[in-house]
């Protein structure tokens, strides 16, 4: 389309305006210049001419104003449809017009777009399978190289949740090499999936490595690796690991110390435990239930039924509800002290407390049942785990057995064992040993036989404790089986069998002290000590 004059000349709506301006004024002077010559000789009238006269300056100042509005009102429509139209054109050359640093289906858009594209896929896959992501980041890798670090951290979670620590820390290997910069939460994930798995020297090495590579480690860092040593009852390096937190002013949580705490419990260092709880204190950290629970059981271990009771009512005097872990800790402490009076005392405020006992607590008091010899009450204390629903194993029964056998009751002991049976339990090498000795103690040897026979059936080899129960049948037997106790004490030997010092000794019992010495020196087996 052709353009106007206004778009060609910037000016030409000003000299339009004064053409029309001109034009009307000489209209004006010739209708005045008409009047003058046509009326000039009509002096005989003179009222006419003066009325023209008037019309005629009406006529010319109305023609005038006229004139100037219509001048007026056309270029102010000029104006405004030349400047609609300007503003128009450059509407559409904004938007046809891309923006700095932008060019309309570019590769770094496209590249934006996967991006996203596979995080909204990894995001919606990461309930599922860890191998789907895996294949997914490969995919984009092989279509447009490395994805971003959200990407490799989406994979890597999800091999740790399937507890899968070593796959975890080797796509962590593969982002760096992808110059792909790994976060402080990259590496504390593959940390966490390392001590879940056990593996406390790979959370130390993923935690080393870390910290060479100039990354600020957390709170978290550092305790997932306190966390997994302690776990082990690894207390020393659990301990450094601490210190080196404090060294780099990084302040350590209740996490930290629980399981510094937890450590000690697993060897029955109770002292150091209390140590650590001292320490805790001191930094105004808040004690809980599972602090106590580690400092209970750690006294248990170590066989300090004062100190487990102490913790136990300390914890209560705080108003710190207990739970059935550490009733089951001190009640464990009751059982290794031989006192089941107070055992059965905790267990009775652990339901006056609302809470359920489980498999180990009821265990607990059996296994106290069976220190102090008490037959019937491990029974009675049998029948109550039943009645309450739980499923009980091997263990539960085995004590049962172990409490009628110190009573010397082989039939009660045997009505047990056929019992679990009736249950679908397997009895396992300890229950086997468990019910042999009260038959040994009689010199039943044939019925201790018969148990070593069934226990090879199922698949098990004797241990130390059948094989001392086996010799101490032979031995208390009327007349003595002096040659059936070497023939197994040779076997024992063949088999690995550790020889501990009731092996000795029940092998002196049946063959006499120079024979079974003689024995000793011949198949090169060391005096125990």
């Amino acid at each position: 389309m052709g353009k106007s004059d206004s778009e060609i000349f910037p000016g030409g709506t000003k000299r339009t305006s004064l053409f029309h301006l001109v034009l009307l004024l000489g209209l004006v002077v010739a209708v005045f210049s008409i009047d003058y010559f046509f009326f000039a000789n009509i002096d005989q009238l003179p009222s006419v001419r003066e009325a023209c006269g008037s019309a005629d300056w009406i006529v010319g100042c109305l023609l005038l104003a006229g004139g100037g509005q219509a001048i007026y009102l056309r270029s102010r429509a000029k104006s405004c449809k030349g400047s609609v139209r300007h503003k128009t054109q450059e509407s559409q050359l904004s938007q046809s017009k891309p923006s700095d640093g932008q060019v309309p289906n570019s590769p770094c858009k496209q590249l934006k777009s996967a991006q996203q594209t596979l995080n909204f896929q990894l995001g919606r896959a990461s309930s599922g399978k860890a191998a789907v992501l895996e294949e997914l980041v490969s995919e984009f890798e092989a279509a447009h190289g490395p994805p971003d670090t959200l990407s490799y951290n989406l994979v890597i979670r999800a091999l740790a949740k399937e507890g899968q620590y070593q796959a975890a820390g080797q796509w962590l290997t593969h982002m760096e090499k992808q110059n792909v910069k790994a976060t402080v939460c990259s590496y504390n994930t593959v940390l966490d999936a390392c001590a879940k798995a056990g593996k406390a020297k790979d959370s130390e090495f993923w935690l080393q490595r870390m910290l060479d590579k100039g990354l600020q480690a957390n709170v978290i860092s550092f305790a997932t690796v306190v966390h997994a040593f302690a776990r082990g009852g690894d207390e020393a390096s659990a301990s450094m690991w601490q210190w080196q937190m404090l060294e780099r002013g990084i302040e350590p949580d209740s996490i930290s110390y629980n399981s510094l705490i937890h450590a000690c419990s697993v060897k029955g260092k109770i002292d150091a435990a209390e140590s650590w709880l001292e320490e805790m204190r001191s930094r105004g950290l808040e004690t809980t239930v599972t602090t106590y629970a580690s400092l209970i059981d750690a006294a248990a271990k170590a066989g300090d039924l004062e100190k487990a009771e102490k913790w136990m009512k300390e914890m209560l005097d705080l108003g710190i509800q207990p739970n059935v872990v550490s009733f089951g800790a001190v009640i464990n402490a009751c059982a290794k002290a031989c006192n089941l009076q107070r055992a059965e005392h905790w267990h009775s405020r652990m339901l006056e407390l609302g809470i359920r006992p489980n498999l180990r607590s009821y265990s607990a008091v059996i296994n106290a049942c069976a220190k102090a010899g008490k037959a019937d009450q491990a029974e009675k204390w049998l029948q109550k785990l039943e009645d309450a629903g739980l499923e009980s194993d091997a263990v539960v029964y085995s004590s049962v057995i172990d409490a009628c056998g110190k009573a010397g009751d082989c039939e009660k002991a045997m009505a047990i064992f056929k019992r679990m049976q009736g249950r679908g339990i397997s009895p396992h090498v300890v229950t086997y040993s468990a019910l042999a000795r009260p038959f040994a103690y009689r010199g039943n040897w044939q019925q201790v036989e018969a148990l070593g026979d069934e226990l090879r059936a199922n698949g098990c080899q004797p241990n130390d404790y059948f094989i001392y129960a086996q010799l101490l049948a032979y031995a208390t037997a009327r007349p003595k089986e002096p040659e059936r106790a070497e023939s197994l004490f040779r076997e024992a030997v063949q088999d690995g069998v550790s020889i501990n010092s009731y092996i000795h000794g029940g092998l002196s019992r049946a063959l006499g002290r120079k024979r079974a010495s003689e024995l000793m020196q011949e198949l090169n087996v060391s005096m125990p000590k």
